[in-house]
């Protein structure tokens, strides 16, 4: 066993870590900025134009992010009887490299349209696309969070 137990949940599954966690989040950042901007009622348009000044880009992340919540909210619906999720989720690490790869690309997109003027909302995306990305593909753990187990 390469990890601790507490690591596993009840069906032997190994748990996401905390920076995958993470990922998902910031990869997921276009729901969460939806749902606070529909929470709030007088601030939400004013919210949405901040942060999202195009209203395409918002709603290409919307979508681009959508797989990545899915993940997340079937990640922990796995178990041995459930096959054809546990292929499903297989696939996860694969869904949350593309969709890293689509958000920088859509992240340089609007680089070009801005002329590449510095701004820090652009530089902090990149960079955390940047390190997920590295995270994925150097993290032992985070491959393996996506094996199931052998289960006969």
């Amino acid at each position: 066993m390469r990890y601790a137990i507490e690591e596993y949940d009840k069906n032997g599954f190994l748990k996401p870590c905390f920076w995958l966690w993470l990922g998902w989040l910031f990869l997921a950042k276009a729901w969460i900025v939806f749902i606070i901007a529909s929470a709030s009622r007088d601030l939400g348009a004013r919210l949405l134009s901040i942060i999202y000044p195009v209203n395409n880009t918002l709603y290409l992340g919307l979508a681009l992010s959508l797989p990545v919540v899915i993940l997340v909210w079937s990640i922990s619906l796995r178990t041995p009887e459930r096959q054809w999720l546990n292929k499903i989720v297989a696939l996860g690490r694969g869904y949350t490299i593309f969709v890293a790869v689509a958000q920088f690309m859509v992240t340089l997109y609007h680089l070009t349209q801005t002329r590449w003027m510095f701004n820090w909302s652009d530089a902090l995306t990149m960079l955390g696309l940047i390190w997920l990305l590295l995270f994925l593909f150097q993290s032992q753990r985070a491959k393996d969070t996506f094996i199931a187990p052998n289960v006969t």
